[in-house]
């Protein structure tokens, strides 16, 4: 048995790879631990049920300790307890039985072959482990599994809170066939601080062979109470293997169904890479809702934390469906008030909902989009070193195959209500209803009154090749409709991109900025509608469609990645085209999209109404075609740019705009206005 006060910690929702939140009963300050002498543990025979378990405090429980070689360790006595723990070396020699002089970093472990052995009878399990919240380090299991010896599970970050806590890290792929130095799984310190254990557990997990459907009320979840529920939702997901398909309960159109309350960023993908799994409600008809609460800090869905999982690239065909995502834009904060000493608001997660529950985010780089209190982030691996954008040749370097569809967003406090990365993604029917806030008139009333001027949001931001973006709805969203960073062969097809009537504006409505990626060949931007019913003074929508570098900057990045084409050293309004030049990194460069021989860029089809501008093309480098046909501009409104930062009078251009339908500028378009547009709105 554990003690009691191990006991009261472990009744709080501890959920999988680091605990945050719940606190003992009792204060106490740590005090060092105190080193005795090492254990000789015997195994006996016995029955096991669904766990097996080791510690120095109960007999033999179908798990046995190894020693030797670099799994020697000391026994400690716990802080303010009378309980006996194994400690790791931490790379340094501890006293071996054996003698031997070895440097130590692991604790190892093997499981009764009765219980388990070569994944029979089944490869689902769960480590659960008590130990010591010592020090900043970090630990892992490393496991005998189905496909390799010495697996590596996702990373345990302690917090130096003094604080006996539990983790529980789910697999899979369980082998247990005796193959990591004759046993089945060692706990690895990582050499960056001893890990202090009280007791190890390996427990069978979700019952049942090939892939399951799990419902998360299963673990405690429920939309109907009123309570938090991320902890248990997380349990549930945790546990699930690549192929699986997890559940929410229906029920937006049901009296009493209140939704399940996030107040802990849902990761997708948890704890290790997984692939192939979908998300959905138990009802395509009645759709399930997840809300964040006034307390989340960050976005209320991500597909992986960084911090935990590795191998992003092996991160596919993850598919989402049916399912509501409430960003509670009412009672979160992007920026909140500055600091006392900041002359400005920064989202840095003392005062605003910027932040993660786990170790994702530092308040030293507040610009860090990863962390704003989004909507849904599925931000998935791309290779930023390959400008050709070849994911099909090097897939362990994409992560492919996202499916979002039938999917509704809403109240996004700011960054963006949906964000992805990777390759070869399919968003269909897709509605996000209001992001952000836009107004940034002097007298003009403010859409949210928590909201400082500059709490933007897009509505969906995305990066990488052979996305496929169909069908969607964004109305409200504050910076730009759908924008892309990059990206070849993308089809953005049957979308429409409104501002609503009273202060709400955008941006623009479409937009691809090839920033990161330059080489987009293949673009098609067809049968879109874009439609201003906003307030033109203190809203409205200021592009239409915008193709090529930023209006801001134009089109400058410091330290560009190394996909990005451009004019390096030359971020002026009059740079050469690059005729296919990558910028090179470690320097400014004036980004440009660009469009190889025999490539091709379509836009056609599309139509504007009440914009400023309706179409701008500005920064493309052309050796290809461009298919320009069938676009129209509808009662554009008179725009108002001449006095914005940077929009000022340039020889040969004069900032008297006017009414403007088609604006082009590098390069020149045949019917087109030539006009710079390379301002900050």
């Amino acid at each position: 048995m554990i003690s009691g006060k191990l006991v009261k910690v472990l009744a709080c929702p501890f959920i999988l790879l680091l605990v945050v939140g719940c606190q003992p009963s009792k204060a106490s300050t740590p005090t060092p631990t105190q080193a005795v002498s090492s254990p000789t543990v015997t195994a006996t025979e016995g029955l096991f049920g669904d766990e097996v378990s080791f510690s120095l405090n109960q007999s033999y429980e179908g798990m046995t300790l190894a020693n030797g070689g670099d799994v020697d360790i000391e026994t400690v006595l716990v802080p303010d307890t009378d309980e006996k723990a194994i400690r790791s070396g931490n790379g340094e020699v501890l006293h071996a039985i054996d003698g031997n002089d070895v440097a130590d970093s692991y604790i190892q472990f093997q499981v009764d072959d009765a219980f388990l052995y070569a994944g029979s009878p089944t490869p689902r399990v769960v480590f659960v482990i008590d130990y010591l919240d010592e020090g900043f380090d970090t630990f892992n299991i490393q496991y005998d599994s189905l496909s390799a010896q010495f697996k590596d599970s996702g990373i345990v970050h302690k917090t130096d809170s003094g604080e006996l806590r539990t983790v529980e890290i789910a697999v899979c792929d369980a082998n247990f066939a005796n193959r990591d130095n004759g046993a089945d799984f060692r706990i690895a310190d990582a050499n960056d601080g001893a890990e202090t254990i009280l007791r190890v557990a390996v427990r069978k997990g979700v019952v049942g062979q090939g892939p399951l459907t799990i419902n998360v009320d299963s673990c405690g979840a429920n939309p109907f109470d009123g309570q938090p529920d991320s902890d248990a939702i997380q349990t549930c997901i945790s546990q699930a293997c690549s192929g699986d398909t997890i559940l929410f309960t229906s029920g937006v159109d049901d009296p009493g169904y209140q939704g399940y309350l996030i107040d802990k960023t849902i990761f997708l993908v948890y704890p290790n890479a997984k692939s192939d799994l979908t998300f959905g409600s138990t009802d395509a008809g009645n759709h399930a809702l997840l809300k964040a609460t006034a307390d989340l800090h960050g976005f209320v869905v991500h597909l992986l934390p960084r911090s935990v999982v590795s191998d992003h690239g092996l991160v596919d065909d993850i598919t989402i469906q049916h399912i509501d995502l409430d960003g509670n834009r009412a009672e979160r904060v992007c920026t909140g008030d500055p600091l006392p000493g900041q002359e400005s608001a920064l989202g840095e997660g003392e005062n605003d909902n910027w932040g993660s529950w786990l170790p994702e985010c530092s308040p030293n780089i507040p610009s860090d989009s990863w962390c704003n209190p989004g909507t849904l982030y599925l931000a998935g691996a791309v290779d930023f070193s390959d400008p050709m954008q070849d994911f099909v040749a090097h897939p362990d370097s994409w992560s492919t195959g996202m499916v979002v569809q039938d999917v509704i967003l809403s109240n996004t406090e700011c960054g963006t209500a949906f964000f992805f990365s990777g390759a070869d993604y399919r968003i269909d029917s897709v509605t996000v209803d209001t992001a952000g806030e836009h107004v940034h008139v002097q007298g003009c009333t403010m859409t949210e009154t928590d909201d400082p001027i500059g709490d933007w949001s897009d509505g969906i931001t995305f990066i990488g090749p052979a996305h496929q973006l169909t069908n969607n709805l964004i109305m409200d969203a504050s910076d730009v409709g759908m924008v892309s960073f990059g990206g070849r062969d993308i089809l953005i097809q049957n979308n429409t991109i409104k501002a609503r009537p009273g202060n709400h504006g955008t941006f623009a409505g479409i937009a691809m900025h090839p920033g990161n990626f330059g080489l987009i060949s293949g673009l098609q931007v067809t049968n879109n509608q874009i439609i201003n019913e906003a307030d033109p003074t203190c809203g409205g929508i200021h592009i239409g469609i915008n193709l090529g570098a930023h209006t801001w900057g134009n089109g400058c990045v410091g330290d560009p990645v190394p996909a990005a084409f451009g004019t390096s050293g030359d971020c002026s309004i009059f740079s050469p085209p690059p005729a296919g030049s990558l910028c090179g990194t470690g320097t400014f460069c004036r980004t440009w999209g660009y469009i190889p021989a025999g490539g091709t860029l379509t836009l056609a089809d599309n139509s504007v109404t009440g914009a400023q501008v309706s179409y701008v093309i500005s920064g493309l480098d052309v050796l290809g075609n461009l298919i320009l046909s069938d676009n129209d501009s509808i009662a554009p409104h008179l725009t108002d740019w001449e006095e914005d930062i940077n929009c000022v009078w340039t020889e040969g251009y004069v900032d008297s705009w006017g009414v403007l339908d088609f604006v082009a500028f590098n390069p020149f378009i045949d019917g087109w206005t030539e006009q710079s547009i390379y301002c900050v709105r």
